[in-house]
């Protein structure tokens, strides 16, 4: 089935054979548990979108239309799941060093280089939930998971406009908090994809 595209397997799936969706889980579990990680900040919660997302997925696949991507609904239903979850809890008062950041590794693994770069993925992650949950989900799905403005609109349910000033205003906010190095340098938004 993995010459199949997106469209294909749900078509099948939503003709009630559901042997698709083990091929759409390993195409699309990384991302979505990384998106719901970073805009959640809780490793058990991010583990509980991703499995109710295709849960949701194979139990309303006939409201897939196929008219946008797959990846699209997918991240709809994550950032929806997302939403709700933080409408229910009251997840503020996690610490940071709670929070599992999953940024490219650098070629070295000096203890040094492993200290620097968690120091960095702990202001990154500050830096993020400063951020109110509109930009956060905008900046996450945009520079994180690599979608487009549209799409991005598409799952918040606004207009293109209103995502790119969410995108350029939590931007805005990152590069302030996060430009002034405490040891003297920038390097810390040379990390952000």
């Amino acid at each position: 089935m993995k010459h199949l595209s997106d469209q294909e397997l749900m078509r099948i799936v939503q003709a009630g054979d559901h042997s698709p969706a083990s091929e759409i889980y390993d195409r699309y579990a990384g991302r979505i548990y990384n998106f719901a990680l970073r805009f959640l900040r809780s490793p058990e919660a991010a583990e509980d979108a991703m499995q109710e997302v295709f849960v949701k997925m194979l139990k309303h696949a006939n409201q897939f239309q196929g008219d946008a991507k797959l990846s699209t609904w997918l991240f709809s239903i994550t950032a929806n799941w997302c939403r709700d979850y933080l409408r229910k809890s009251d997840n503020k008062s996690k610490e940071a060093e709670d929070v599992l950041v999953t940024l490219p590794a650098p070629a070295e693994n000096a203890p040094d280089r492993n200290l620097e770069r968690r120091e960095n993925e702990i202001r990154i992650q500050r830096a993020l939930q400063a951020l109110t949950a509109e930009q956060r989900e905008a900046i996450l799905l945009s520079r994180y998971q690599g979608l487009s403005y549209a799409e991005i609109a598409q799952i918040a349910g606004c207009s293109e406009g209103a995502v790119k000033t969410r995108v350029f205003r939590a931007m805005e906010t990152l590069k302030k908090m996060l430009l002034v190095d405490p040891r003297g340098g920038d390097q810390c938004l040379n990390v952000l994809p």
